[in-house]
């Protein structure tokens, strides 16, 4: 008897049950969830909410609770504390896609290797030979272990991009705003009301924490360092020093924000001057080749002809 839909049949189980597991637990660290739990027991009571809350809650969450938390720990268990922290940086600077802790995302690593693990062996049971099999095996769960990964760096790319894209403008609406009489706070208030974009959300979250009586120094300095850009973390602490030292917090952000353009628009001749170089190897590669081929082609036709006779 042939195992090998057992095993495929297997795998696909677990891949998608752990899938299952790491949504649940992306769904669980959900902040909005977490506040409306708090207000629940705020207005019910501690002692009848904790089993009105248990009870509202999905069947196959509950179920899967337990099982979720072990297989948490048994991951991080696994993972090392440098890797880990790696993880978790690499998170923020993304923006938490997901709502995904570090354990969160072994866990969708785990889950998409046995996904596509079960995929290449189905391919390697077509193709039908044993060495076939294994190779699609091995890169199927390779694959699907490393895609997350590249799937995150990829998202801490682009938000990179994007955030200092609009960093410039975003400034100068802060500068305007505050040499218009308005202090630092209502200042970035106008800019959450008029722009809508992952800064925003960067400057809404941290009002709201100084709103919930957060000093201002440490929620802009955790807001800077959840962008992971260097000139957005100097521009904190030119407002900080700014503001210890009585130096109008106006100019600071309308010279950070000249200084900005200036260096996008180095960034950019940078990179149009290297544009010329990327589009030389495809000329040399792809183009040349074809064009010689076409050219001497048929002089060499002849003189095969030619040397044949």
């Amino acid at each position: 008897m042939n195992a090998l839909p057992i095993v495929i049949g297997i795998a696909a189980a677990v891949g998608a049950y752990v899938l299952t597991i790491g949504i649940i637990a992306s769904r669980a660290a959900d902040p909005t969830t977490l506040a409306r739990e708090r207000l629940a027991r705020q207005e019910v009571g501690l002692g009848q909410s904790a089993v009105a809350l248990q009870l509202e809650k999905p069947l196959v969450e509950r179920l899967m609770a337990p099982l979720r938390r072990w297989m948490e720990r048994q991951t991080m268990r696994m993972t090392p504390e440098a890797q880990a922290a790696h993880y978790r940086r690499q998170l923020d600077f993304a923006g938490n896609p997901l709502n995904l802790d570090p354990a969160g995302l072994q866990t969708l690593r785990i889950a998409a290797a046995a996904a596509l693990g079960a995929i290449g062996t189905a391919i390697g049971m077509f193709l039908g030979t044993p060495i076939a099999i294994g190779i699609a095996l091995v890169a199927g769960v390779a694959i699907g272990f490393y895609v997350p990964v590249i799937w995150l760096e990829q998202l801490v790319r682009e938000r990179r991009t994007e955030l200092e894209a609009s960093l410039p403008n975003a400034l100068d609406v802060v500068a305007i705003s505050m040499e218009a009489g308005l202090g630092l706070d209502r200042a970035l208030e106008q800019l959450v009301r008029h722009q809508d974009d992952s800064l925003t959300l960067l400057v809404a979250r941290a009002l709201r924490e100084i709103q919930l009586g957060r000093p201002r120094a440490a929620a802009l300095v955790e807001m800077a360092e959840a962008t992971g850009i260097e000139d957005f973390t100097s521009l904190v602490r030119g407002i900080l020093y700014a503001e210890r030292t009585g130096v109008p917090i106006a100019r600071t952000i309308a010279a950070h924000a000249a200084q900005m353009r200036v260096k996008r628009r180095l960034k950019i001749r940078t990179e149009a001057a290297r544009a010329s170089l990327k589009i030389l190897l495809p000329t040399v590669g792809c183009v040349f080749p074809t064009l010689w081929l076409v050219l001497l082609g048929p002089a060499l036709l002849v003189v095969l002809t030619l040397g044949s006779k």
